[in-house]
């Protein structure tokens, strides 16, 4: 077929793309959606966008966010040759002091959803008050301030008006930050979430009344997720009652630190994790609305063993009621226990042990103290240490593993005590569907599962994998 010129140039025009034919759809969308879009980067890679267009140039000034890391913003950014030495640091700490305060001072946007830093060097702390000015006036619902000071430098002491932000959602505060609560009332109303991390409280031990409590008194009228992770917070008898706590995290405490005895009363709490050297901690009361709880608890042998068990038996008495568990016990001192637990877990359907050589029996007794269990998970510890102790099997009890379905084991190597305690399971789940091996590095997959095979099964649906 032969075409007229005329039909031959309309269809290479038709064909060929022409400057209409891209389109900017990005720009094209509201203005609130764009800043919904910037909203989820660092405000540092919101301003790049500002080169794009006269459509972007202002629109980073209009998202309700500051989220600024020295760490990420470089020397070059900053002004400032590439060295290491201390004028080039003081004058990299004053150069990013004056990113966030001209950073303030240029957004348009009415209230401030999320104000979150990440300094990792020193400062003076000077403009921090001016900041927190701000961010109050705006009504600022999120506060994330991570510090991270040079060792010949003082905490960074947080300023009068960061209690006047209260109009705080969420508050996290991490690092070398000295919190000196004021002895005059204040709260924050609406705060529900408040993680503290490596912070400290000045004369908080000595104190008759510690710095940390008014804090968290100033917290409580909705505050339902609260977690910490320090060992100078109090010592000696501390009480934390939090009527609305629904999720309490305590991480990195440390067994060198003073004595102290920490009594819970959260009646609403649903989920709870410990993370550390155990000392005394107990529950006012059994928590009746506890769904899960991850229990990570180390002890040496140089800690009495009658404190140890009190301790521990303490813990797990306010969690007999939980559903999903996972418990990993760390070091030697767990050798010479046995029942720690006051009483048996009806509710608990799924199991997360991490397994050392000092702990098998702590695993024995624990399993036959939940009669409803369907998921037994096992993890071989990073910190495994042989021992004489070995897995041990039970005496026959119908209960025992009657409800399991699902049986995993991670880094499974295949010895005595791992084995022992794969025989036994198999033996005595009756109604297991699944049973699935994680093997080492170097182990061959084909020889466990063939090993496996060899195993009694009671359950004749059972099907064993191994990855």
């Amino acid at each position: 077929m032969v075409e007229s010129s005329t039909q031959s140039n309309s269809k290479r025009q038709t064909l060929s793309p022409g400057k209409d034919a891209v389109v900017d759809r990005i720009s094209s969308l509201p203005e609130s959606l764009l800043c919904h879009i910037l909203s989820f980067l660092p405000t540092k890679d919101s301003i790049a966008t500002s080169i794009l267009s006269t459509r972007w140039k202002l629109l980073w000034t209009l998202v309700p966010k500051l989220d600024l890391d020295s760490y990420k913003i470089s020397t070059s950014e900053l002004s400032l040759d590439d060295d290491d030495d201390d004028d080039v640091e003081d004058a990299r700490a004053i150069m990013f002091a004056h990113v966030v305060s001209s950073v303030l001072a240029k957004q348009e946007c009415g209230e401030l959803q999320t104000f979150r830093l990440r300094w990792l060097y020193g400062w003076d702390g000077s403009h921090l008050d001016a900041w927190f000015r701000t961010a109050a006036a705006r009504k600022v619902k999120e506060l994330d301030l991570e510090v991270l000071m040079h060792s010949d430098v003082e905490n960074l002491k947080l300023p009068p008006s960061f209690f006047s932000c209260r109009t705080l959602v969420v508050l996290k505060l991490s690092g070398d930050i000295d919190i000196d609560t004021p002895s005059l009332s204040f709260n924050f109303p609406s705060l529900k979430i408040l993680h503290l991390v490596e912070v400290s409280f000045p004369g908080t031990i000595s104190s008759q009344e510690p710095s940390f409590l008014r804090l968290l008194s100033g917290c409580c009228p909705v505050l339902e997720d609260f977690s910490f992770g320090t060992d100078d917070f109090f010592e000696g008898e501390c009480k934390l009652c939090v009527p609305t706590l629904k999720r309490l995290g305590i991480r990195e405490t440390d067994i060198n630190s003073g004595d102290y005895e920490l009594e819970i009363n959260a009646p609403a709490l649903e989920y709870f994790e410990f993370s550390g050297d155990l000392r005394n901690i107990k529950f006012y009361e059994k928590l009746d609305n506890v769904v899960q709880s991850d229990v990570y608890i180390s002890i040496s042998d140089y800690v009495p063993e009658e404190f140890c068990r009190k301790w521990v038996f303490n813990l797990f008495a306010g969690l007999n009621n939980v559903k999903f568990l996972s418990f990993s016990p760390s070091g030697t001192g767990w050798h010479n226990f046995g029942n720690i637990y006051p009483s048996s877990f009806q509710n608990l359907v799924k199991l997360k042990f991490k397994v050392n050589g000092c702990s098998w029996n702590v695993l024995r007794v624990l399993l036959q103290k939940a009669p409803n269990l369907e998921t037994l998970v096992i993890t071989k510890g990073n910190d495994f240490v042989e021992s004489n102790l070995y897995w041990k099997e039970p005496q026959y009890d119908p209960a025992n593993l009657s409800s399991l379905t699902s049986f995993y084991y991670r880094g499974f190597k295949g010895l005595n005590d791992e084995v022992e305690l794969v025989k036994y399971v198999l033996k005595e789940a009756r109604v297991l569907k699944t049973a699935t091996f994680q093997v080492s590095s170097g182990e061959s997959k084909e020889s466990v599962l063939d090993k496996l095979s060899m195993f009694p099964r009671c359950s004749t649906t059972c099907l064993l994998r191994v990855e």
